[in-house]
């Protein structure tokens, strides 16, 4: 038995952790923007969006933990080269599957870039208003490569640990702010043509992306029921937290007023207090569980990207030491490419299109394949075997 195999088997992911790890990558900086993008296409319906929108990310996740299924115990960048190749002919297969981890593994690396940048926008706008962006961002990317330097065990642990802080004080602060609701501001409840509603879903997609990084994490899954179970749980209680925030956000402003500012969300915190006075600046203490969400989002897409790198090149943990801190170099200046927000918003876009794109097709091409060559089967025996 190889020194891979030995930590794969030790370092096995609960359902718990899963879940913890799926869920806490979704909730980011979709949180601060998603009341106005919504809004903008589907008005007083806007907190409908998320609801819809989950059922495709539900179908996504569906199909990436059957497609790990048939490959228990490999990740997406192993059995890729399986899925295109033959015992005969295994070159033909890496090189017929680059094209799709390497889109798989850019993609990551560009989407850590991104919301990076929005997380740095929004903290030397809101709090540390002196503070250069550059150092926000860089104190970021510092503490996912020190993430980085460790197994996945150490991923799992983190995000089982965060989880939590990140949940709770998130609900209560939603829960809280329905003390200024305005009900009537819901009401019509439904005024706008099927082709904003499809708009509004769509604004959704990129705040949903994320769990793309279990084609990588599933390998580490304890049992192979549970993968369903994990993404089911953990995009279910992203759904509910989104659809919470915006119909706050609906509720308390009005879907007119959530267009006026950047970042909806923290307006709300603002304007809510807590019974008793016991946070007099709620948005510090929200601020505070913020940096916590994002931590995980960043962090979470950089390990699966520099993991993905180390599988890709058949390397070991020192590598990935190495590479990690090498290239948040240039993801430093990717993250600073946008000039300003609106440039930043409409890398978001663009990045929602091909999350689109890449959750669902890629998972989709390769069950096809896969079935065309009755290779699930096969591949349980070699592991039951192995």
């Amino acid at each position: 038995m190889s020194q891979k195999q030995v930590s794969r088997d030790i370092n096995t992911f609960s359902l718990w952790q899963q879940t913890s790890l799926i869920a806490s990558t979704l909730i980011g900086v979709g949180v601060l923007t998603l009341p106005r993008t919504t809004s903008a296409r589907l008005f007083e319906a806007g907190w409908i969006a998320p609801l819809i929108g989950s059922f495709w990310v539900f179908l996504s996740v569906w199909m990436i933990a059957k497609l790990s299924n048939r490959f228990p115990g490999k990740t997406f960048i192993e059995y890729s080269p399986i899925v295109w190749g033959s015992a005969k002919h295994p070159r033909l297969g890496r090189w017929l599957s680059l094209p799709w981890v390497i889109g798989y593994l850019l993609f990551l690396y560009l989407s850590t870039a991104i919301v990076a940048r929005v997380f740095g926008e929004v903290v030397v706008t809101s709090v540390l208003l002196d503070t250069p962006l550059e150092v926000i961002i860089i104190t970021m990317f510092l503490l996912a490569q020190m993430l980085c330097m460790h197994e996945v065990d150490v991923l799992a642990r983190i995000n089982e640990l965060l989880f939590p802080l990140i949940l709770f004080p998130v609900l209560v602060i939603a829960i809280a702010s329905f003390q200024k609701a305005e009900w009537n501001n819901m009401l019509p409840l439904y005024r706008v043509p099927g082709r904003a509603l499809f708009e509004g879903i769509y604004e959704t997609v990129y705040s949903f992306s994320g769990y793309e990084i279990m084609l990588i994490f599933y390998a580490y899954a304890h049992e192979n029921q549970s993968k369903v179970k994990a993404g089911f749980y953990g995009i279910g209680i992203a759904t509910f937290v989104y659809t919470l925030i915006v119909l706050a956000g609906i509720v308390v402003f009005g879907y007119e007023e959530l267009q006026r500012v950047s970042w909806p969300t923290l307006e709300l915190v603002k304007t809510t207090q807590v019974p008793g006075l016991i946070l007099e600046r709620l948005e510090s203490a929200f601020l505070a569980v913020w940096v916590a969400a994002v931590f995980t989002t960043v962090a979470n897409a950089y390990y699966a990207f520099v993991y993905g790198l180390r599988q890709l090149f058949n390397k070991g943990i020192q590598f990935q030491r190495i590479i990690s801190a090498i290239l948040f170099i240039p993801l430093f200046f990717i993250a600073l490419w946008p000039q300003n927000i609106v440039d930043i918003f409409r890398a978001s876009s663009y990045l929602g299109i091909i999350s689109l794109y890449l959750n669902l097709g890629i998972p989709l091409l390769y069950l096809l394949v896969v079935f065309a060559r009755g290779m699930g089967s096969k591949a349980k025996e070699r592991k039951a075997g192995g």
